[in-house]
């Protein structure tokens, strides 16, 4: 089994809106020399709609959220993003409230989102997800 896999769902934000996804990143816990990723606080249960002054999204918004799960019988820990960003500059947002990256300096995964703009998926969660799986395995 893997470390760390991704899951794109159907957005939840919209039940009618079939174009934005939920993607979530999955990362086994208990592993030696691999720290999950999360937002805030290690070990919490957390959703998070960030403040529409720090981070623009058009409808139908944009939603996080992270903390311990099961997956397949092992214990995991779960950071998802349901939505899109309108400014992946104001991803650097996002970036101050995650924690255990794997990112050398503040910044790091922004700036890496950045120059990859115009590839599919660098405003949604698999472009973020992708970025911070490299982050790890790197």
């Amino acid at each position: 089994y893997s470390d760390l896999c991704m899951e794109a769902l159907p957005t939840e934000l919209d039940p009618e809106d079939k174009k934005t996804l939920r993607v979530r990143c999955i990362q086994k816990t208990g592993i030696a020399d691999f720290d999950p990723a999360y937002l805030f606080d290690e070990g919490s249960t957390i959703e998070w709609t960030p403040c529409g002054k720090k981070l623009s999204c058009s409808y139908p918004g944009i939603k996080f959220a992270s903390g311990p799960d099961s997956f397949y019988g092992h214990d995991v820990n779960v950071v998802e993003m349901d939505g899109s960003f309108d400014n992946i500059q104001e991803l650097v947002y996002v970036e101050s409230c995650l924690s255990n990256t794997s990112t050398r300096y503040y910044g790091e995964l922004t700036q890496s989102m950045l120059s990859l703009s115009n590839a599919p998926g660098s405003d949604n969660g698999t472009g973020l997800m992708q970025t911070i799986a490299a982050f790890k395995i790197r």
